[in-house]
């Protein structure tokens, strides 16, 4: 695959920029916090968080601006040029900004490329991975149509894909209804339709089960992994643990050492 582009790493603690445009095509990718976008040429405003891709073709005036903490990836380069290296038949050319949701791949792949920046001396190249991250963005592009309009599924993809990434965060119903703009009855609705439970009761199983997974898999200080996930009260923290596992924060990381010392040192069969 041989594409020529230019990629930015924004890391700004706090990002807004006005309405502006570019000479090359923008592929914008957010990896954390919430972006609100918008475009002269379209009758309302998006949202885009961790999960989700914007294209916006050349010369198109945008406007985009986040919350504090964000980061996100902008990819320069001729969109012809991507879609056409596809293995299924392109779309007609894009005519003006849309959103898609990522894939699995995509999702990893930009975790690995998180992940090695942080690396000195990578073993697989930024340009090389930057370019498998743009040839699964042009396979979703040219295969799935955009999201044009705002699905609750797509809505409660993204906010369960930020509580998983935020659990030491504030993720009240009304914070999170906020940051993804909408009402904080209607976020309610939608996550319950599509998930079978609250947004209150999602974020403390998930934050438990993190909790749990740190306490088996790690050795950082049960008051670490209780800030990890979101835990102000040590004693709160104790309690929702013991109701949900049926044992203390120490207990349970007291198990996961013995589970460890089982695999790590199996039982020889008897002769």
């Amino acid at each position: 695959m041989n594409i020529d582009f230019d990629v930015v790493c924004d890391n700004q603690g706090h990002y807004s920029n006005g309405p502006h445009a570019h000479s090359y095509d923008m592929l914008f990718v957010p990896l954390d916090g919430i972006f609100s976008v918008s475009s002269p040429r379209q009758a309302r405003g998006d949202v885009l968080a961790s999960g989700s891709l914007w294209f916006v073709p050349e010369r198109h005036i945008h406007h985009v601006s986040a919350t504090p903490g964000q980061r996100h990836l902008c990819y320069y380069l001729n969109i012809d040029n991507l879609m056409s290296q596809g293995n299924v038949d392109p779309r007609s050319p894009i005519q003006q900004s849309e959103k898609w949701g990522t894939s699995l791949l995509l999702s990893d792949l930009l975790r690995v490329r998180a992940h090695l920046a942080r690396k000195s001396g990578p073993l697989l190249g930024p340009h090389e991975l930057d370019l498998l991250i743009l040839q699964e963005a042009g396979r979703i592009m040219t295969s799935v149509l955009p999201s044009r309009s705002r699905e609750p599924a797509d809505v409660v993809r993204e906010v369960r894909i930020h509580i998983g990434e935020h659990l030491d965060g504030d993720l009240s119903c009304a914070t999170l209804a906020r940051q993804f703009g909408t009402s904080e009855r209607t976020l309610s609705r939608w996550f319950h339709a599509e998930q079978g439970q609250s947004i209150g009761q999602y974020v403390l199983d998930t934050r438990l089960a993190e909790a749990k997974r740190l306490l088996f898999s790690t050795t950082l200080p049960v008051v670490d992994i209780q800030n990890t996930v979101g835990f102000a009260s040590a004693p709160h923290f104790a309690y929702s643990m013991r109701k949900a596992f049926g044992l203390s924060p120490r207990h349970l990381r007291r198990r996961g050492a013995a589970e460890r010392q089982e695999i790590d040192s199996p039982d020889l069969p008897s002769t």
